[in-house]
């Protein structure tokens, strides 16, 4: 006979451990975390944990502000320490993304965020080291800046188990099933559990397990590389963590010497399934990495290049995830899918999914625009024009 619980989340990643934490603050009932490896072991704990609340979407501004604030609160709210920053974030563009840019920099003051349009010499004056070689303004978000992806997961981990979800790492989630229509069964390396709700937050492999339920969700795993460098001792205190739009990069400051370089296109990388098995990022990515840093700064042309890994986006066709219960399959609900943003996005998610299970709605954000079905209907989330790539999207 198969174990039962009340709900059930797959993926111990920061979407899954935050559905969790909160599921259990929800009193949800019998709530357990399967996870393959351990916390934190998959795209969370190689994230740049970049933390912003730029989109040109209204809900995933409203997503990204809840999880901006509670990283800003989080030894009081969660425990532990997210590793928050407050580094601002700047974000530069050419001339014809002006437009695209004061639109969401008008929704964003709006909801209360304290963001700015920027002149170049406005620009110059919060980061006076930078080249303005082909940037015509920017925006600043001054309580933005950058947090630590593991130390987050775990912390919300920690969390969920001194509120009673029971955790188990090591089990590898090989099915899931619907049960006459009333609950889920997951099948997995040590034995079955039926449970009321299954929550699906397993990155990339969400796909593979939605599809034998004959459910669409196209989910490509890119590889995202990442360059290590240590700045020049003459350059001073760190940068704020800043989006290149221009050259398609960002520069995010870390610690009191080094900086992480990756692309802002979801697509820049590689398709691979297999990306877990090899972390090294191919040499031409570090080379672009690198010189991007330096024509943006030109005193660090001789930056000195410590390391490289390789993170990886779970990328859906319109760069936005699937959230919310899944109709053809009553009790299962998904949290995948995010292409790059999924870590800033993490405390929402958490609250929003377990709005859904426990009540059936959320006020959070409006969370329709992400549902799964939109795959297999051909109605993809769609962006105002005006930012070249969909990196804001």
């Amino acid at each position: 006979m198969a174990e039962t619980a009340d709900v059930v989340v797959i993926g111990g990643g920061c979407i899954g451990t935050s559905i969790a934490w909160q599921l259990a603050r929800r009193g949800a009932g019998r709530v357990v975390l399967l996870e393959k490896t351990g916390i934190a072991s998959g795209a969370t704990g190689w994230s740049s944990a970049v933390v912003r609340m730029h989109y040109v979407h209204e809900s995933l501004i409203k997503m990204a502000l809840f999880g901006r604030r509670m990283f800003e609160n989080f030894e009081d709210e969660v425990g532990g320490d997210s590793g928050f920053r407050r580094v601002g974030w700047l974000n530069v563009v050419a001339q014809d993304e002006i437009p695209a840019a004061r639109r969401v920099v008008g929704m964003q003051r709006r909801l209360g965020i304290d963001a700015t349009m920027l002149s170049p010499e406005e620009i110059s004056g919060i980061e006076p080291r930078i080249s303005l070689d082909g940037v015509a303004a920017g925006t600043w978000e001054p309580d933005s800046g950058h947090a630590d992806g593991s130390g987050v997961a775990n912390a919300f981990a920690d969390a969920a188990r001194a509120a009673g979800v029971e955790l188990r790492m090591g089990v590898e989630v090989t099915g899931v099933e619907a049960i006459n229509g009333s609950s889920v069964r997951v099948v997995t390396s040590r034995g079955d559990i039926e449970a009321g709700s299954v929550v699906l937050a397993a990155g990339y492999r969400s796909s593979a397990l939605l599809e034998s339920l004959g459910v669409e969700l196209p989910i490509k795993p890119v590889r995202h590389s990442i360059a290590v460098i240590e700045r020049s001792p003459e350059f001073g205190e760190p940068h704020p963590v800043i989006s290149d739009r221009v050259q398609r990069g960002y520069y995010r400051p870390e610690g009191s010497g080094l900086v992480l370089l990756g692309d802002q296109n979801p697509y820049e990388g590689d398709v691979d399934h297999d990306i877990e098995m090899d972390k090294q990022p191919p040499p031409d990515s570090i080379s672009r990495h690198t010189t991007r840093f330096a024509t943006r700064f030109p005193s660090e042309v001789d930056a000195v290049y410590r390391r490289g890994y390789t993170g990886v986006y779970d990328t859906t066709p319109d760069f936005q995830p699937a959230l919310g219960a899944v109709k053809a399959v009553p009790g299962l609900f998904v949290a995948a899918g995010f292409s790059g943003h999924g870590f800033k996005l993490s405390p929402a998610v958490g609250r929003m999914l377990s709005d859904v299970v426990v009540g059936g709605e959320t006020s959070v954000a409006d969370i329709s625009m992400f549902r799964v079905e939109r795959f297999a209907e051909d109605d993809l989330v769609t962006a105002p024009g005006g930012y070249e790539t969909v990196s804001l999207a």
